[in-house]
């Protein structure tokens, strides 16, 4: 991926200056892009559903996607509110305290192992949540129920299975760095 914060250089050697070529080239390229945004949402408008109406209320209310994880992790059973509360908190600080605890020069993903991993375990997690909650709507998920414990174990099982083949792929990284 080109370096666009730098000065480029021509075929012919010579240096082009970031203003104004470069910046011309990425807001003509940035207009372009909300032309065609502004194409696609005026040829397809999203409604705004159904009007609220309080004498008949809907019988089923969910969350919108990106709430929807943390929500059916509150629906489980015996999951008291205040570990939806502290999910949430134990989160956010740790959103905020990657660039502090990881001061690695090495930007790629697989030079840092860890970071990496728990990233991808909080992903496959917040998904398998998220997408059992639209299959599910308005169950309490329960271990005692057989699908839901399925569906669990092998998200768990693909989570970790990430997990190692980070360090597996960051293992054999290092080793062909050695040599």
């Amino acid at each position: 991926m080109p370096n666009h914060s730098e000065e480029q250089k021509e075929e012919n050697g010579h240096e082009v200056p970031f203003f104004p070529n470069v910046l011309l080239s990425e807001m003509s390229l940035a207009i372009a892009v909300i032309g065609l945004l502004a194409i696609f949402v005026s040829l397809f408008p999203l409604g705004l559903g159904e009007k609220y109406s309080p004498t008949s209320p809907p019988t089923l209310l969910e969350p919108e996607w990106y709430f929807m994880g943390v929500y059916q992790f509150l629906k489980t059973q015996n999951v008291e509110p205040l570990y939806g509360i502290i999910l949430m908190a134990g989160l956010g600080i740790v959103a905020v305290l990657v660039p502090f605890t990881d001061r690695s020069p090495d930007r790629r993903p697989l030079r840092r192992p860890i970071f990496t991993a728990i990233a991808f375990f909080v992903i496959v997690e917040f998904l398998a949540l998220t997408t059992y909650g639209y299959l599910s709507p308005g169950q309490t998920g329960s271990f005692s129920n057989s699908r839901f414990t399925t569906a669990f174990l092998i998200t768990n099982f693909v989570a970790l299975g990430l997990v190692v083949l980070v360090f597996a792929v960051n293992r054999r990284i290092v080793k062909g760095n050695r040599k």
